[in-house]
């Protein structure tokens, strides 16, 4: 009997990323151990909120946590 692993996103992965991205825009890549992206995340999360409010921050923090999760950012979803 084999056992696999997946990179998919189960519920449980997905929650603890949500949760993270409550607490720090980029959280969910500073769980996964993706600091650069983590980082660049938290920049562009306070940058956002200065300029355009909490709006600029929760469109930050659904980026970082779709870009964890599926490899692509809001963008790329939208555009194809």
């Amino acid at each position: 009997m084999a056992t696999t692993t997946s990179n998919s996103a189960t519920p449980a992965k997905v929650a603890v990323g949500f949760l993270s991205e409550a607490v720090i825009p980029g959280g969910s890549h500073l769980v996964k151990g993706d600091l650069s992206q983590g980082a660049v995340h938290l920049i562009l999360g306070v940058a956002a909120t200065m300029a355009f409010g909490p709006l600029g921050l929760l469109a930050v923090k659904a980026n970082s946590l779709a870009k964890s999760h599926t490899g692509q950012s809001l963008l790329e979803k939208v555009t194809g």
